[in-house]
């Protein structure tokens, strides 16, 4: 139970200084999905299986690149709580990915 304090503990430290970046991309994104909702012939549905396929390869390269640019490798992942911790981050931003690009790839599939 320590060792998920912990790395909930460090994601906190790690994101408390770009709270302010992280804001404003939310609002940022808040705009553009009442821009796309309000814009005639957007496409929610057609564009749902292009944003899931975007997530899921996000997800990969955040789950293979993540150890490199932290400067381990996925070799030195040897206790569950590493590789549950390395799995829920790369889901996570998948899951970032494809949400802040549906809108956009709604909005590019009604002139399609």
């Amino acid at each position: 139970m320590y060792e998920i304090w912990l790395g909930l503990n460090i994601i906190y430290e790690i994101l408390r200084p770009a709270f302010g970046f992280l804001a404003i991309g939310a609002l940022a994104w808040l705009a553009l999905l009442v821009a796309v909702w309000r814009s005639p012939g957007a496409q929610w549905r057609r564009a749902l299986p292009s944003t899931l396929i975007l997530g899921v390869f996000a997800a990969i390269v955040v789950f293979v690149l993540a150890p490199a640019l932290t400067a381990s490798s996925l070799s030195e992942l040897k206790y569950w709580v590493d590789w549950a911790f390395l799995g829920s981050s790369a889901l996570g931003a998948g899951a970032v990915v494809a949400v802040a690009a549906w809108p956009l790839l709604a909005w590019l599939a009604r002139r399609a």
